[in-house]
């Protein structure tokens, strides 16, 4: 009986270790990160790791009068915030429908949609770079818009769908008999249910569309329509010198969006991530 108590209390113990070991790994970078950017540029060569010996702004200062990361910030805004308005919309109006209307051809669509998570991002960016070229939308926000909502559509609508499956029928059938259109059902009823499911896609797609790298490089060469991500490798000077502590400010700068929202937000995250899924 003792040992078996003992194995128990190693195993937590050992468990703890673990925990704290994985959270060291996540954290140390951020708080580097934040330390690094107010150290003086003499401090970051000769003692990167060390705590700042004499604390400044001096790097904040120079990134801000630049100029340059106040309009990257604001193209991954206009980027982001179009990005998840479409894709909230569009993937809660389609799980809605997959859900709750049953075609001959609905098991095919939603195959469709699982079908889209398994194509890598990598393999469409020379046709879409050849076919925005054609369009004349390089260099514009709908280059990055569009790729953007059209690989998350698939999990979005996953999850939209796992959750309209756990609604009732008979709620919606009460609503029908009460004389409700199918556009009201959805908007005052089923969607307002879906609170922690349009949360959870929103915040999960707001991080990665934000740090999006690989869309911007290949449609974005104009500087006035960079986004952070892209607008970073500014910092990198003539003959790959850098800038170091610029470069740490402007990307203390450009994670603080993120995580605010991330941690405004993870209550439900958490609660919308099992859910996709279960009952708002």
């Amino acid at each position: 009986m003792e040992e078996n108590e003992m194995k128990k209390k190693v195993g937590k113990v050992l468990f703890g270790v673990v925990i704290v070991g994985f959270l060291i790994l996540q954290i140390y970078p951020v708080i580097w990160l934040f330390i690094a950017s107010i150290k003086p540029t003499v401090e970051l060569a000769s003692t990167p790791f060390a705590l700042p010996k004499n604390p400044t702004l001096e790097n904040f200062t120079r990134v801000i009068s630049d100029g340059k990361i106040g309009i990257y910030m604001w193209n991954s805004v206009k980027v982001t915030f179009l990005s998840l308005v479409l894709i909230v919309a569009l993937s809660a109006t389609a799980g809605f429908a997959l859900a709750k209307f049953r075609f001959a051809v609905t098991n095919k669509i939603y195959a469709f949609f699982t079908f889209g998570i398994m194509i890598p991002v990598q393999i469409t960016l020379i046709p879409l770079f050849i076919f925005y070229s054609r369009l004349g939308i390089l260099n514009t926000t709908f280059s990055l818009v569009l790729p953007q909502v059209g690989f998350a559509l698939p999990l979005s609508v996953m999850l939209f769908y796992s959750f309209y499956s756990f609604i009732p029928n008979e709620l919606l059938e009460a609503a029908i008999m009460d004389g409700c259109s199918t556009y009201r059902i959805f908007g005052t009823i089923v969607f307002p249910l879906a609170r922690n499911t349009v949360i959870t896609v929103a915040s999960m797609y707001s991080i990665l569309i934000w740090n999006d790298f690989i869309f911007a490089n290949t449609f974005i060469s104009d500087n006035k329509a960079k986004t952070v991500a892209m607008g970073l490798k500014d910092y990198v000077g003539a003959f790959g010198n850098v800038d170091w502590g610029s470069t740490f400010a402007a990307i203390a700068i450009s994670i603080l969006p993120p995580m605010l929202v991330y941690f405004a937000l993870n209550k439900w995250v958490t609660e919308g991530m099992p859910a996709g899924a279960t009952k708002g």
